[in-house]
């Protein structure tokens, strides 16, 4: 086999061993969203679940919303996060 083969085989089997983010149901994405406002409204901290293609993220901590971002207010700094990207919120 020759090696422009095998780097292109290689690259191949990674793109099929990637993770494919979850559908969200309605229903989901409705609690999500309640969760999401009470925490802001009563400035909570919460525990953000984000989707990534190598593994679920978790971050704790309060949550102002900017556009379709969400940031994750953490001891150790600000994360932005896609809303897109959130799979669960508790």
């Amino acid at each position: 086999m020759l090696p422009e083969h095998r780097e292109l085989m290689a690259q191949l089997q990674r793109e099929r061993s990637r993770r494919k983010p979850p559908m969200l149901t309605e229903e989901r994405m409705a609690e999500l969203q309640y969760t999401l406002c009470e925490a802001i409204h009563e400035e909570r901290a919460v525990r953000v679940t984000v989707f990534t293609p190598e593994r679920d993220v978790v971050l704790v901590g309060r949550v102002p919303v900017h556009g379709r971002e969400l940031r994750v207010r953490t001891t150790g700094g600000e994360r932005v996060v896609r809303l897109d990207d959130v799979i669960g919120i508790e």
